[in-house]
């Protein structure tokens, strides 16, 4: 139960930490919420300046990627966590629990979906995915972390697949993944609670939630930001600098000794300026971490890197330039295996320069990402 309140915490602060901004219309008998949510703008931006037609439907199949492998292995013979009877409970309650939750809230919200449609938040394909592969965490991932970093990154590729595939707002995504994973840990707590240990595997071991910080941990990421431009108002209102920008990217964290080591990190985001115009900014970098654990759960990390950027610009005025970028960040650590990190960077990018572009573009990323490490 612990658990779950620590992934329903860390849901919450990582949703209300994004920018959102409520309006709620009970009296007119709608309750419109979730108006106005920046990261989604931006996010939506981005997509439609890369791929604005990217159409494709393997998502609908992915979301249940994770419970099919689960249910193979099982009737294959390979022993899970729990006996046939209780994990078929324990998926009973999850499901339960997620459909109702998810649902539910998407008719009291009744958000409109980017294309148009209706009922767009939370997200019911990524629930799906993250509740299917929350089971197969819970059933597998004591014999091998992988089957858990296997699943969450398919429940993850799904999650993206329904912003690329212009179904879902980014918050209906955080939220849909939220759900997924609390429904199960709360179906699997509840049924722990009914049969005690009469359904768990005879040679199931519980694993300890430990993190070892003197053991060197492999890193990869999954990340989502903002950016704030650093310049004065005239400036953006006469386009020389973008109002504001977004970033989505992966990063890779490699140890060279337990705790500190090299730092990779690919991304891309939009740069949105005051005529409504946008561009994409993509950048390279590569540099060093250093990491301090502390308090069991809580990790700082403080790095700096240096790189290349390259930005498709309204007038084709920017082209290829440096890229320098320091930050620091905190991580919850959740699982044996996963961390939730919030970050906040400072990046300075060069550019051709112009009488109405400065050379160096400078700006603050406040953002979140979602890691695995083994």
């Amino acid at each position: 139960m612990q658990r779950l309140i620590i992934y329903m915490t860390a849901a919450v602060a990582l949703f209300l930490s994004s920018g959102h901004e409520m309006e709620a219309q009970i009296a007119s008998g709608n309750a419109k919420l979730l108006q106005d949510f920046h990261m989604d703008r931006d996010i939506y931006e981005l997509r439609h300046s890369v791929m604005p037609d990217f159409r494709y439907i393997y998502d609908d199949f992915t979301q249940y990627a994770p419970a099919a492998v689960m249910l193979g292995m099982k009737a294959a013979g390979y022993e899970s966590r729990t006996k046939w009877g209780g994990m078929l409970v324990s998926d009973a309650f999850s499901v339960g629990i997620m459909t109702v939750t998810v649902r539910g809230i998407k008719y009291i919200v009744n958000r409109e979906r980017p294309n148009g449609g209706k009922h767009s938040f939370p997200s019911g394909h990524t629930a799906t995915s993250f509740m299917t592969a929350t089971m197969l965490h819970k059933e597998y991932g004591w014999r091998s972390p992988w089957f858990s970093i296997g699943g969450y990154t398919v429940a993850a590729l799904t999650g993206v697949s329904r912003i690329m595939n212009n179904m879902h707002w980014m918050s209906d995504v955080v939220a849909g993944a939220a759900i997924g994973i609390g429904s199960v840990h709360l179906g699997y707590f509840i049924t722990d609670k009914i049969f005690k240990d009469k359904h768990l595997y005879d040679g199931y071991v519980k694993p300890e939630f430990v993190y070892d910080s003197s053991r060197k941990h492999y890193t990869a990421e999954l990340l989502f930001g903002r950016r704030f431009i650093l310049c004065n108002r005239q400036q953006k209102v006469m386009g020389m600098e973008p109002v504001r920008g977004s970033l989505t990217g992966v990063q890779a964290d490699v140890p060279v000794i337990a705790g500190t080591g090299v730092t990779v990190r690919a991304a891309a985001g939009s740069l949105t300026y005051a005529s409504g115009s946008s561009s994409t900014l993509y950048s390279t970098t590569a540099g060093g971490y250093w990491n301090h654990h502390f308090a069991k759960i809580l990790e700082f990390q403080g790095k700096a890197g240096v790189g290349c950027a390259w930005d498709g610009a309204p007038a084709g005025d920017v082209s290829v330039g440096a890229d320098f970028t320091v930050g620091v960040a905190l991580s919850l650590i959740m699982d044996n295996n996963f961390k939730l990190k919030g970050f906040f960077d400072y990046e300075a990018v060069s550019r051709r320069s112009s009488p109405l572009i400065r050379p160096w573009m400078h700006s603050f990323i406040l953002g979140y990402s979602v890691g695995w490490f083994w």
